[in-house]
């Protein structure tokens, strides 16, 4: 009996003792080996005596650390990246991912030394950084409110939180654009490289003269200059504002210059110093259809031909309208078979109407001041109407005019006392245009076998 137990311990033993054969489980940042149970042997006692302790508990792994954490967050190791969204507070936010609220205050209070918690936005991210070699605890938390510059929260020896707010200067330079038309200027200026910002910039731009919806045709035409700003490789990292734009639809070009007056006025002008922005928008409203023509038609309710003395633009019920240029309301209420109507006294004789509207827009009533581009109310389709769509009109000095050909309605130009300003700084953009390297470049070697920059296809990150 006494040589079968000894046979038994001995066996039992050396399965415990052999490192091989131990259990290893990684947590918290550590390698804890833990044996599945342990045998005990008094020294000097009785071989009957002999002990067997309980196993030890079960190892706590890093999932288990992180069982609170959203799903959706990336965990990777002791880091942890998490998007605000609306209505995310950093204490709090801090809370929910594993930080004691006494440490959330601490690290709160010393962010706000570098970055004011009230800016912070939705889809800004915070990375928070976990040290885990004894248990988890909060060491670093990060933001990047912009592409060059970064807000750092770190733990001290002593416990306590520091801020730091670091902002890197990336080069920036002038580049160039040019191409056609192909598919539409959305598409074909962002395989060239063309950010988003540059695009709407230079819709802007156009938007008074330029029917986007209608106008443009397979090879007008475009040059965008603007300001970009590469990291150490080159790679494209944030544009800046555009600088100079030219554009030929249906080939008459049109090009405009970014200057500032002396005042901080910021515009675009063309070779003549005339502003890109005219009086009136010929297009009131977005992507809506061009469904009645100015002039002699059919009358589509009465059936027979009459003097159409404005353009229709079908849109969803809904859509809305903006006022065509600066000006005062003079009235907004329905007005007969057009419906629920809006009309904009603007200087110069002009006036702009708008018909079969579903509602008006908050503090469009008789009286209003309006700018140019603010919505005024919505497409409906009340009173002598087949359907929902816009009725535009335009008169001059109490006579309407085709809104078609506002185009011919030269901008705003400058004082003569900006004229050797501005045609000193045109003269400028000219010249770093001669120099300007394309916003997306390969590295290719040539005959020489020097580097040479040459377009890309691929767009901007």
């Amino acid at each position: 009996m006494t040589s079968t137990l000894l046979t038994t311990l001995s066996a039992m033993k050396a399965r415990v003792m052999a490192p091989e054969k131990r259990p290893a489980v990684v947590a918290c940042g550590a390698a804890i080996v833990l044996t599945a149970g342990l045998i005990s042997v008094w020294p000097g006692g009785n071989e009957s005596e002999a002990t067997i302790l309980p196993p030890a508990p079960p190892p706590i792994s890093e999932a288990s650390l992180f069982a609170s954490l959203d799903e959706q967050d990336n965990v990777a190791g002791a880091v942890k990246s998490v998007t605000l969204k609306p209505g995310d507070s950093l204490g709090p936010l801090l809370q929910r991912n594993g930080v004691t609220p006494n440490e959330a205050y601490k690290v709160t209070q010393a962010f706000s030394e570098a970055y004011n918690p009230r800016n912070l936005r939705a889809g800004q991210t915070i990375t928070m950084y976990f040290d885990q070699s004894v248990e988890p605890k909060i060491t670093e938390v990060t933001l990047k409110p912009a592409f060059d510059r970064t807000v750092f929260v770190s733990r001290k020896t002593d416990g306590e939180f520091t801020a730091r707010d670091l902002t890197v200067n990336f080069p920036k330079e002038i580049v160039e654009v040019s191409g056609t038309v192909e598919n539409s200027l959305y598409l074909d200026a962002g395989r060239m490289g063309v950010p988003d910002k540059v695009t709407v910039q230079f819709s802007h731009i156009y938007e008074h003269s330029v029917d986007f919806q209608r106008d443009i045709r397979k090879g007008d035409a475009f040059t965008m200059t603007f300001e970009l700003y590469r990291d150490r490789d080159g790679k494209p990292l944030k544009a800046g504002d555009l600088v100079y734009a030219s554009f030929s639809p249906r080939g008459k070009t049109a090009s405009y210059y970014l200057y500032s007056s002396k005042n901080g006025d910021e515009n675009f002008y063309d070779l003549d110093g005339k502003s890109a922005k005219r009086k009136l928008m010929r297009t009131p409203i977005n992507g809506a259809r061009l469904s009645s023509g100015y002039g002699r038609r059919k009358h589509p309710v009465l059936g027979y031909v009459k003097t159409h003395k404005g353009v229709d633009f079908a849109a969803p019920r809904g859509t809305p309208i903006m006022a065509a240029g600066i000006g005062t309301v003079e009235r907004a209420s329905r007005f007969g078979s057009f419906g629920k109507y809006i009309r904009i006294r603007h200087s110069d004789g002009y006036k702009t109407a708008y018909a079969h509207l579903k509602g008006y827009a908050r503090g469009i009533k008789s009286g209003a001041r309006v700018r140019q581009g603010q919505i005024i109310g919505y497409v409906g389709t009340t009173g002598r109407s087949t359907g929902p769509h816009l009725h535009y009109e335009v008169h001059k000095n109490g006579k309407a005019i085709n809104p078609r050909s506002l185009s011919t309605l030269s901008g705003k130009p400058l004082p003569k006392s900006e004229r050797a300003a501005f045609d000193a700084r045109r003269k400028e953009i000219d010249k770093i245009r001669k120099s300007a390297r394309p916003a997306l470049l390969t590295s290719e070697p040539d005959t020489s076998g020097q580097l040479v920059s040459t377009a890309a296809t691929s767009p901007l990150p």
